[in-house]
């Protein structure tokens, strides 16, 4: 019997539903093959209702930051403010930053992001002198943010160590299909991308490649 990996799935006000769904659809998908190895489960702050992007769909966060399930695999999605924020790209409180802080001390722990979901996992500062991707509109100002972080170009997903960064929206599914391959093999991958009907070699589109 495999051994349950559980994930967390981070929502918040304003998370982006593609970067939330992409990777609770490839882990949810994995479990058809692998014995139901991942308890897939949303976390927020507090329990009540949360609101995502454009206040479209309305979440109930299965547990909260003080008691979900101690995660294997932290799923971090992008999150945008509404009109009128100082920012567009949600940065995480100090509530969450922290608990992040908490949860990278265990040497078993991925932590994946997810487009600007990577603003929150750069201020943890856990990325330091890590190489990192993020949505390729958010490079310049991300750059800029955190030089002490190598971002990369061009690429749908990094990683270094413990820590996944993906690009944006979609290319959350191709950093959980990296994961899925790492942990139950290439063909377990392969059938899920196949079930979604994902084309996991398709080439980047021509109007997000950075020079």
């Amino acid at each position: 019997m495999a051994v349950t990996i559980n994930v967390a799935v981070l929502i918040y006000p304003g998370v982006e539903v593609m970067d939330m769904n992409g990777p609770i659809d490839v882990f949810t998908k994995a479990n058809r093959s692998n014995h139901n190895r991942y308890h897939v489960f949303t976390v927020a702050e507090s329990a009540d209702d949360i609101e995502t992007e454009g206040s479209t769909v309305r979440i109930k966060p299965f547990y909260t930051l003080d008691n979900c399930p101690p995660p294997g695999i932290i799923v971090i999605p992008g999150q945008i403010m509404p009109a009128g924020s100082s920012r567009s790209s949600g940065g995480g409180s100090e509530a969450l930053i922290n608990w992040l802080k908490d949860q990278a001390q265990r040497p078993d722990i991925t932590i994946m992001s997810v487009c600007v979901g990577s603003y929150i996992l750069a201020n943890t500062g856990l990325l330091h002198e890590k190489n990192a991707t993020t949505h390729w509109a958010a490079i310049e100002t991300f750059k800029k943010e955190y030089p002490d972080i190598k971002l990369i170009k061009n690429v749908r997903y990094v990683s270094d160590g413990q820590y996944v960064t993906t690009g944006g929206v979609t290319s959350g599914i191709d950093g959980a299909l990296y994961l899925v391959e790492n942990i139950d093999g290439a063909k377990i991958a392969q059938d899920v991308a196949d079930i979604m009907v994902y084309n996991r070699d398709a080439p980047l589109p021509p109007c997000t490649i950075l020079s």
